[in-house]
């Protein structure tokens, strides 16, 4: 038997959070798809975060850390200016994060062995919908980007 206890409770600058996965042993990715109302109401589009989950979220001072703050690419702009008229409906949204190493054998089934990103051929992909459907690859810094 199991215990449910409450991860993380969404609020106006973080909601409408899906498509989770997990970038290492301890760090959750999340995304939101907080459709067209509620990108109005706070005046802000989708973003991804990542949660440490040894951390205690239910402290308020304790907030995910935003990886992605997504804008309009030129296909979701020009559909948000029609009102959503058209294929697109009006909104760019986060379709969710991938981080594998590329084994497509049962021993790769997702939550098999823990992600390392950036090592052993683990890479960290996001992908863009109701726009121009792109899908990015995130690049681990090297080591000349990294602060010292």
């Amino acid at each position: 038997m199991g215990r449910l206890s409450l991860f993380y409770e969404g609020n106006q600058k973080v909601a409408g959070l899906d498509n989770i996965q997990f970038l290492s042993r301890d760090v959750l990715l999340a995304v939101e798809d907080a459709g067209d109302t509620l990108h109005m109401q706070r005046k802000a589009l989708d973003s991804g975060y990542a949660f440490d989950v040894t951390v205690d979220y239910s402290n308020r001072d304790n907030q995910p850390i935003r990886w992605l703050a997504e804008g309009r690419d030129p296909s979701a702009t020009l559909d948000s200016a029609g009102g959503g008229f058209g294929k697109n409906d009006g909104d760019n949204e986060i379709t969710g994060a991938h981080v594998s190493d590329g084994d497509s054998s049962i021993h790769g089934i997702l939550g098999a062995k823990p992600p390392h990103f950036g090592h052993d051929g683990w890479r960290w992909f996001w992908t863009q919908q109701h726009g121009d459907n792109i899908t990015w690859e995130v690049l681990p810094a090297s080591r000349s980007d990294r602060e010292d």
